[in-house]
């Protein structure tokens, strides 16, 4: 008998209820009014990060799959390439972030910018994100930045260590990954 593990296809895979409701409590968690359905891509990438934490803390296995069949099953119709969806939800998420950008400086609505005032937001979108970004050695103090500013940062933040996450668990699973002290 072959030692080979089954794979089942995500396209005839079916999630439990249990998988839904974890979606529909970390959607509501997250402040979300809507069905799952019409989340925007990167509040779906922050319901999956929290459905991939509530599963494995209720010792579910994560199926290879289940990311594009819950997704199917809440009747999402979002890109089959999971890496195409999250590089999707982080320029969506980096673009609400210059949008908000371009309100602070007082230029109004991003698509009515000059190309000279577009360049000056997507650099002070970069300098906020990268300024702020918890993971520096200094990191910026951003507590001066509005609620909506802290909440798209945080939020586009998590986005970037969810992409490098499954980066990692790739790397893993080909065994290119190496423990820390392999370094030296």
């Amino acid at each position: 008998m072959s030692e080979a593990p089954v794979v089942v296809p995500a396209e005839t895979l079916s999630l439990s209820a249990e998988w839904v409701e974890a979606a529909e409590q970390a959607a509501l968690n997250l402040g979300q009014g809507k069905s799952l359905a019409e989340l925007c891509p990167e509040h779906w990438q922050l319901v999956l990060a929290s459905v991939t934490d509530r599963m494995r803390v209720r010792g579910a296995s994560l199926p290879r799959g289940w990311r594009l069949a819950l997704s199917r099953q809440v009747g999402r119709r979002d890109s089959e390439d999971p890496t195409e969806a999250r590089v999707l939800a982080i320029h969506a998420k980096r673009e609400e972030i210059a949008a908000h950008v371009a309100r602070d400086l007082g230029l109004g609505a991003l698509a009515g910018l000059s190309p000279e005032e577009r360049a000056a937001v997507d650099q002070q979108t970069a300098e906020t994100i990268e300024g702020c970004d918890p993971a520096l050695p200094e990191p910026a103090d951003c507590s001066d930045a509005d609620r909506t500013m802290r909440r798209l940062l945080s939020e586009h933040h998590a986005l970037s260590e969810l992409r490098a996450d499954e980066a990692n668990e790739l790397l893993a699973e080909r065994g290119e990954v190496f423990a820390p002290e392999d370094d030296a």
